[in-house]
């Protein structure tokens, strides 16, 4: 019988494709929508997503998608959090 120190956290669920996630940095809003979740290539499931900054892109003018970025799931929920609710 061992004793741990280590306290396992709970898997957060993947994000949703479709899904709008925001964080704050630097006083600007960056917004990350989420494309696709998938594991095509890597041995952790990944999220595509497009990332905007409101300081660098502008308001919010129907751009097209140019700046999809890849992260783990667990790095992806570690940055952004919670969806945002609506």
């Amino acid at each position: 019988m061992g004793v741990s120190f280590f306290r396992r956290s709970k898997q957060a669920a993947a994000p949703v494709p479709g899904a709008v996630y925001r964080r704050v940095i630097f006083n600007t809003v960056e917004t990350a929508q989420v494309v696709a979740v998938t594991e095509e290539g890597f041995p952790l499931p990944h999220v595509r997503y497009i990332a905007r900054n409101d300081m660098m892109d502008g308001p919010d003018r129907g751009h097209p998608a140019r700046n999809i970025r890849i992260l783990s799931v667990d790095s992806f929920n570690r940055l952004y959090g919670l969806p945002q609710a609506g």
